[in-house]
């Protein structure tokens, strides 16, 4: 297997390894590491993980990103990718970006010897994702779209550069929620849930049920990176929560539960962070061409409706967000309105 020839490579480097891990993260995630790494220098430890992809075909962002949260949740010092079928330019760029190391076939014959790397069969990739199915068709997509571009009265044209569908990462928190109740004022606990999306951290919904998630079949759509970690939400919101038992004046506790609703934290007598998950959500995008400037919109495939908060986020990140959807330059921009 791939696995173990990395694994037997950085063993024969000095270091002790193990292959298929299962690790809790610092947000309390699990996570498989397919080779984990380790040597002592002295004082300094060193942890490395290795995601080996070997695949009939490039590796794309949304492997980026998984690889990135792993490393950051696990606190690895590195995270290397093994790819012998290579990785598209997207996620070249974001890799780079985010201080994740590829290793592609060259590099690879260069550590293993090439005929190691020929006699090697390419697995298939996954072909199901965790995640939330698409309740949208592309037209329906590009009619809402066509119709937010429009001004009020119906006037005005726009170009779309470019528009496809994608996906995005999305936390998903439970919350203990404890309520004194009856004469005794006993606490009666119940879970909430709130959900987060990954590029801001911004949160987006919450409830008092659990998202229904399912293995879904995979598409070529890919995944947005991912901005904001489990763990960064984590610390965020346990902070709040923290915070929130250290507050004595009513205008100070008054204004602090203000800013908790706006990050989705429920209100009770008392609430903890319990869990954290992730999954995935589709989104439908465009980019848009107007008077006033270039814009996205996005398009939630789930609900049907047009997200603007998420449309004006991503459009503060307009050119990373083109690097990772592979948007070239010379798209012929389409005539609507």
């Amino acid at each position: 297997m791939f696995e173990h020839m990395i694994d037997a490579l950085f063993r024969a480097h000095g270091y002790s390894t193990q292959t298929n891990s299962i690790i809790h993260g610092r947000s309390g995630a699990r996570h498989e590491v397919d080779v984990l790494a380790e040597r002592s220098e002295g004082l300094v430890a060193t942890r490395i993980g290795v995601e080996c992809k070997n695949w009939a075909q490039p590796i794309d962002t949304a492997v980026v990103a998984r690889v990135r949260l792993v490393r950051d949740d696990l606190g690895l010092g590195q995270m290397i990718i093994a790819c012998p079928s290579g990785a598209t330019p997207a996620a070249r760029t974001t890799a780079r970006e985010m201080g994740i190391e590829i290793w592609e076939r060259a590099e690879l014959e260069a550590r293993l010897g090439a005929s190691a790397i020929d006699a090697l069969a390419p697995a298939p990739p996954s072909a199901h994702r965790r995640g939330v199915a698409r309740s949208i068709t592309a037209a329906h997509a590009r009619q809402l779209i066509l119709r937010t571009t429009r001004s009020r009265l119906g006037f005005g044209k726009a170009d779309i550069r470019w528009i496809g569908d994608t996906w995005i990462t999305m936390y998903e928190v439970r919350f203990g929620c404890a309520t004194r109740t009856g004469m005794r004022q006993r606490l009666h606990v119940l879970p909430a849930y709130s959900r987060y999306e990954s590029v801001g951290g911004s949160g987006v919904w919450s409830g008092t049920r659990a998202t229904e998630v399912a293995m879904i079949a995979t598409d070529p759509a890919p995944t947005l990176p991912s901005l904001i970690t489990a763990q960064q939400l984590t610390t965020e919101l346990e902070r709040l929560l923290s915070r929130r038992q250290d507050l004595v004046h009513e205008t100070a506790r008054t204004r602090h539960l203000e800013i908790c609703a706006e990050r989705c934290i429920p209100e009770a007598d008392q609430v903890a962070f319990d869990d954290i998950t992730t999954f995935e959500w589709p989104l439908t995008l465009a980019v848009v061409e107007e008077r006033r400037g270039t814009r996205v919109v996005v398009v939630d495939a789930v609900t049907r409706r047009v997200d603007t908060d998420l449309g004006e986020l991503l459009t503060g990140q307009l050119g990373r967000l083109a690097q990772t959807l592979g948007i070239p330059e010379s798209t012929r921009a389409v005539r609507a309105g």
